[in-house]
């Protein structure tokens, strides 16, 4: 089963993550000017079907930045967050304070797949690197609906066969406080076939 991973070949992709993480803070407080720490300390590999009861539900309420990956790999890259962490890291990138996703003006909207973009990026790049193949991608697109919802229409775009999830833990370190995400790669089956062959026969 590709879900049965080894622990060596978890640690290589929480590997990659690390170096995608690490990448995406030093960014971050670049263009903010204040310390980012962006750290992955979980990562598990599950069929899609699983994916909602992992992340509290198909009727849990999420924000969702996504983009879909072009050439050699194919799938599509999640950064999945609450409405609450979506407004909180909203207020560090923009010092806007709303209540609601929905008062969200077009900078706040921006800020967030900024946000997105650069952490969907990076891990990219990331595996790109590890893969030593070239992966183009889409530009972030946003939404905001339920959890079940929001996969179920990634599904039907990328096709009816069945797909699995790397799904990464992601907190973001701001001034002491700690906002929480997941950040999951949704691929079709020959994508993580090509992925663990990378890895090679780790025991």
């Amino acid at each position: 089963m590709f879900t049965d991973l080894t622990q060596l070949q978890l640690d290589a992709l929480k590997e990659i993550s690390s170096i995608a993480s690490g990448n995406a803070a030093t960014s971050l407080s670049s263009m903010l000017g204040k310390k980012i720490d962006i750290t992955a300390p979980n990562i598990i590999v599950e069929a899609l079907e699983k994916v909602p009861e992992i992340l509290g539900g198909a009727e849990e309420a999420v924000t969702v930045i996504h983009l879909m990956l072009k050439g050699r790999l194919s799938g599509s890259i999640l950064l999945i967050l609450s409405p609450s962490e979506s407004l909180g890291l909203i207020n560090i990138l923009t010092e806007q304070k709303k209540e609601k996703i929905e008062d969200l003006d077009e900078i706040g909207l921006s800020a967030l797949k900024e946000l997105g973009n650069i952490v969907t990026g990076y891990y990219t790049t990331a595996l790109s690197h590890f893969l030593k193949t070239r992966i183009d991608y889409s530009v972030p697109g946003f939404a905001y609906d339920m959890l079940g919802a929001i996969l179920e229409e990634i599904l039907a775009r990328m096709s009816l066969e069945s797909q699995y999830a790397v799904i990464t833990e992601s907190n973001f370190l701001v001034s002491g406080d700690i906002h929480k995400g997941h950040l999951v790669f949704i691929m079709p089956p020959k994508t993580l076939l090509a992925i663990i062959e990378a890895l090679g026969d780790l025991e």
